[in-house]
């Protein structure tokens, strides 16, 4: 008798790439926002740039219409609140500006990782679509810790040797957030009022549970797709057991 054929069905990708670019934008976010970081118009269109990422990242993974109508919702008054702190910087609006800011980043945290978790099969785009989130983690963290700067000035406290009279801005929360994510901690930027200590507790734990929750779900993606490949063995193994 002839060996029964085995058909495998091939699934389609849905917008292939479609977290490469995200990837890219960010990368290119982390290398220029030292150069960018002044006031005016370079901190303004930094800004417009990284709204414009998340928000065409929030789109390509956007399964309905409504939700990426949602995220440029959220990203227009963020994005006016922030185009107006760049040119004519006022106190009163920084904690609003921080606000939207924070939700829209929020809300393209959840979106993104959503699209992740729901992956089908382990491609080079689903694994860059996890270091997106990963990286968007840090940044959304470290919006947090700005607000939490501006309206407790004495929350992170600086190294005054290694950095005599200088004052937390979006740079060294930036910087904060990802040695906090990753547990490196440099330990020149220390919370100082329990409410940074509480923040930069849960970021820690946030950023430990998404890799060892990340790396399970990526090892069942791939051995599901590998008992799909090769169904007799998987049938075999399961007899063994």
């Amino acid at each position: 008798m002839p060996a029964p054929q085995t058909t495998l069905q091939v699934l389609p990708v849905k917008r292939q790439g479609k977290f490469f670019y995200l990837f890219l934008c960010q990368i290119l976010l982390l290398v220029l926002f030292p150069y960018l970081e002044k006031p005016g118009l370079p901190i303004l269109l930094f800004r417009l740039l990284g709204a414009a990422a998340f928000v065409s990242g929030v789109y390509a993974v956007s399964e309905r219409r409504a939700q990426w109508i949602a995220a440029l919702a959220l990203a227009v008054p963020a994005g006016v609140l922030n185009a107006v702190a760049a040119f004519r910087p006022d106190p009163r609006l920084a904690v609003p500006t921080l606000i939207f800011t924070i939700l829209f980043l929020v809300f393209t945290l959840v979106s993104l990782l959503r699209a992740v978790v729901r992956a089908e099969r382990v491609t080079g785009d689903t694994i860059y679509g996890a270091i997106s989130v990963y990286l968007l983690m840090a940044l959304t963290w470290a919006a947090a810790y700005l607000l939490l700067v501006t309206v407790q000035p004495d929350a992170l406290a600086m190294d005054a040797a290694r950095h005599p009279h200088h004052t937390m801005d979006w740079s060294d929360c930036v910087f904060y957030s990802f040695v906090t994510l990753t547990s490196l901690g440099y330990g020149d930027i220390l919370p100082m009022t329990q409410q940074a200590r509480s923040l930069s507790m849960l970021e820690a734990v946030s950023g430990i549970m998404y890799v060892a929750i990340l790396i399970a779900r990526l090892v069942g993606l791939y051995s599901a797709m590998k008992s799909q490949l090769n169904p007799e063995a998987a049938s075999r193994a399961r007899t063994v057991q």
